[in-house]
């Protein structure tokens, strides 16, 4: 009977682990879905996400369910459709926290049955992406930011040189007209000077 007793406690501690390992990887392949979302549907359904493990789970008191009527969602109900339903992992998410279908299919439910733990863990994990995803999407804008003012400096830079390009071929312009009225006048004062010379009869 010892013996039989130990095999059970064995293979309850067994199922556990294997059961602790699915569920993990419910939820990894969940919060992996969320992410494919667009940005504005993986907050939005990510807030609502956030408010149903909140009301089913309260974390004030981590040994108790909420009250049945926030642990039963209605699938038909708009609100359900907009923010849950159409949003990739999320119902997925909801599993992993434990919620199963009703009887009828028509609702999702945390029976009385379900672990408030999981619950609480598979929030925080939520809390986590949610978090890690705005860190990647400020590093993804500051990194945007620095190539637009490293591109606009670029630019700048490129609009100096030609400036410089134009302003010396300006001066190369302005110094062979220089030469040119020079040598005018010179020709011009020479042309003079030899028509004054009372020798030359040329």
């Amino acid at each position: 009977l010892a013996d039989d007793c130990r095999v059970r406690g064995a293979r309850y501690r067994l199922l556990g682990i294997l059961l602790s390992d699915m569920a993990e990887m419910l939820l990894a392949e969940a919060l992996t879905l969320l992410r494919t979302n667009q940005p504005s549907d993986f907050e939005r359904g990510a807030q609502t996400l956030f408010e149903i493990l909140k009301k089913a789970a309260p974390k004030s008191d981590p040994q108790t369910l909420g009250e049945p009527k926030y642990r039963s969602l209605n699938r038909e109900a708009p609100l359900f459709q907009r923010t849950v339903s159409t949003v990739k992992g999320a119902v997925r998410l909801l599993r992993a926290a434990g919620f199963v279908d009703s009887p009828d299919g028509s609702h999702l439910q945390l029976l009385d049955t379900a672990d408030p733990a999981l619950v609480l863990h598979v929030r925080s994990a939520l809390k986590a992406a949610v978090s890690a995803d705005a860190d990647q999407a400020r590093a993804a804008n500051a990194a945007q930011r620095a190539a637009d003012n490293a591109a606009a400096a670029g630019r700048l830079l490129e609009l100096k040189r030609v400036q410089v390009k134009n302003q010396s071929s300006r001066t190369g312009a302005e110094e062979a007209e220089r030469l040119r009225i020079l040598r005018e006048a010179q020709a011009e004062k020479f042309e003079k000077e030899r028509q004054a010379d009372p020798n030359n009869f040329c």
